[in-house]
């Protein structure tokens, strides 16, 4: 998987990413169901607490709705976050919120991932065992800085869709962030500037 996202980062035109990104939408039109209409979901609607979801794992990657608490001193931010977990807490999780970076940055960061992926007895990835300490200790991981986010429980705005790690490719091509306060461009392009200062 890993040499897979990093071809895919290295040798994908524009228009190939534009194509893949209408693929990955297909996909996640059929994952979808299981968040009862996510583009419609209005706050308060039956989510589960990641504290009892049992299919919450670190190094794990997640869709949901969320709504930040302070959101009003925010510059901006995203409610419909696509998250790898870091940490858990008994009020929330720290996690990689990939969707604050540009597509091809996006790919190349997860590809990178793959050192600290973990595997199963059939020797497919389960999950990333990677933590704040390692990204923060090395340059290699300056993507991980506008990612970082603090997540809490009770700001979860739906159920929760667990991407599993043979779609995470899929899934990093979907360019269904929804920034709040600012546009996609924007963000990214702040992104890309922390990321050169780092």
């Amino acid at each position: 998987m890993a040499s897979k996202l990093t071809l895919l980062a290295q040798q994908r035109s524009s228009a190939q990413i534009e194509m893949m990104s209408k693929e990955s939408f297909r996909w996640l039109a059929t994952k979808i169901q299981t968040l009862k209409g996510i583009s419609n979901i209005p706050a308060g609607i039956g989510r589960e607490d990641f504290r009892h979801n049992n299919r919450f794992v670190l190094g794990g990657m997640y869709y949901f709705y969320y709504d930040p608490k302070g959101k009003d001193d925010l510059p901006y931010y995203d409610k419909f976050p696509l998250v790898l977990a870091l940490e858990k807490y008994s009020d929330g999780f720290l996690g990689l919120n990939l969707h604050y970076l540009p597509i091809k940055y996006r790919v190349a960061f997860l590809g990178k991932l793959m050192d600290y992926a973990v595997y199963n007895a059939e020797n497919e990835i389960k999950r990333v065992r990677v933590t704040y300490d390692i990204l923060s200790a090395s340059k290699r991981f300056k993507e991980f800085r506008p990612c970082i986010k603090r997540y809490l429980n009770s700001h979860v705005r739906s159920k929760i869709l667990a991407v599993q790690p043979n779609e995470w490719d899929v899934a990093t091509f979907l360019p269904v962030q929804q920034f709040k306060k600012a546009t996609s461009k924007e963000v990214w392009e702040d992104s890309v500037q922390q990321i050169r200062n780092s």
